[in-house]
């Protein structure tokens, strides 16, 4: 069973950043396998530095798409992309601490907040560039 299942309402109308979001959801599904069967801390924190790396990837191909002379949101875009990062980045800290971290609240927060963005940030990025001819 998958915490997070793709479907067409989260699809932004661009295959490359679509397939993207795919990965990422499948990402955020290992780490939360990983939490939900008890592999461990140290196999959910790997498949947690697996997501984080494709997500700044993933962010860079987004950023590399938006023009912040036309597209109206890129402030918004980008202050949404550097929050998810800061937490995650926050998150992992701490683990390398050694400090004591509740895996499965983290991983409500990376669901809600993956969710939330594709359909409230990134649509409009998709729309932007349909509209604009980009795609």
């Amino acid at each position: 069973m998958s915490i997070v299942a793709w479907d067409d309402s989260l699809s932004i109308g661009v295959p490359e950043i679509d397939a993207q979001h795919q990965r990422l959801i499948g990402l955020v599904n290992e780490v939360d396998k990983a939490v939900r069967e008890r592999h461990g801390t140290d196999i959910a924190t790997s498949a947690l530095r697996r997501l984080c790396d494709y997500a700044v990837e993933h962010f860079a191909a987004e950023e590399t798409l938006m023009d912040p002379d036309t597209y109206a949101d890129y402030d918004r875009h980008m202050a949404a992309h550097m929050d998810g990062t800061d937490k995650a980045l926050e998150f992992l800290q701490a683990v390398d601490e050694d400090k004591e971290v509740d895996m499965a609240a983290f991983l409500d927060f990376l669901t809600r907040w993956v969710r939330e963005h594709i359909r409230d940030v990134d649509q409009g990025l998709g729309r932007h560039l349909r509209e604009s001819g980009r795609v």
